[in-house]
């Protein structure tokens, strides 16, 4: 994909477009304009380094303060990519602030306006680095602490982390009203940080399944792999195995009885097969 199809798949949020107006109400349109720059630029960074590993990148969306490239496959690929793409943004806006910095008495734009937007840029990189979903600290968090706790608490951690800093920005907000005044970026921010943390619980079931699925393009791709082992009751579910298992690891259960006799051993494909044709609720014990 040339760099030119990436531009044309920028879509503004009606959102933003509603903020941007108040912004330019209240004489505050120029820190919304580079704003938008410095998001747009983290984004399509995003985007390039994705389509670079020949992923798809189907829409750039840019909400107030943020943004998303809907990345198809990402999720599916090799850490190592998902690690890529995801520093790609903050190290981008890390690189056009020390370029702006370092050459700013060479542009052509003047000191103040040059200033906000290495700010911009600093700002958004740094946030981005924080190890909460949504943001892309969070993703590397999620996809690190997945290998020693399993997909479902490391999701689960991250989660809790955005949906807890998005409560301090908002109340950091309120409070700037004992001020006299009201941080808006600030309340938009935390709004936009606690919605794409609510959302994003839903996809540690299916990241486990995924890598399932995915076993045998895996093996083709490393063919040597950490052996991990669990002891789980007969009655227990299967999705309640699913929700330990972690990343680069090829799992194997070994299911016991009331009295802790083990009953026999049940594989990865067997609990694939048994989540697609009997359930989530599937007992392990059906299994042997």
């Amino acid at each position: 994909m040339a760099a030119s199809g990436l531009w044309r798949r920028i879509r503004i949020n009606p959102l933003f477009i509603l903020v941007a107006v108040i912004y330019w109400i209240v004489g505050n349109g120029q820190v919304m304009l580079i704003g938008f720059i410095a998001v747009t630029l983290h984004e399509l960074s995003h985007a390039v380094v994705a389509d670079l590993y020949g992923l798809q990148v189907t829409r750039i969306e840019i909400w107030p303060f943020g943004g998303m490239a809907d990345i198809q496959g990402l999720e599916a690929e090799d850490p190592y990519v998902e690690t890529m793409v995801a520093m790609a943004g903050p190290l981008l806006n890390f690189l056009w602030a020390a370029v702006v910095w370092a050459f700013m008495a060479l542009l052509p734009i003047d000191a103040h306006n040059a200033n906000l937007f290495v700010t911009a840029n600093l700002a958004i990189g740094a946030l981005n680095l924080l190890p909460v979903a949504p943001l892309d600290g969070g993703r590397l968090a999620r996809l690190y602490l997945a290998r020693t706790v399993g997909y479902s608490a490391a999701e689960i951690r991250v989660r809790e982390g955005g949906l807890w800093l998005a409560r301090i920005l908002f109340a950091g907000m309120l409070a700037s009203l004992a001020f006299g005044g009201i941080n808006l970026g600030l309340g938009v921010f935390s709004v936009f940080l606690y919605w794409g943390a609510y959302q994003s619980s839903r996809h540690a079931p299916y990241l486990a399944v995924r890598d399932l699925a995915a076993r045998l393009l895996g093996f083709q791709r490393r063919p040597l792999w950490m052996v991990d082992d669990f002891a789980a009751y007969s009655q227990v579910q299967v999705i309640e195995v699913i929700r330990v298992m972690r990343p680069l690891k090829y799992h194997r259960v070994v299911v016991l009885g009331p009295d802790m006799h083990p009953l026999g051993v049940v594989y990865e494909d067997a609990l694939l097969r048994a989540l697609q044709e009997r359930g989530p609720s599937c007992p392990l014990g059906d299994l042997l």
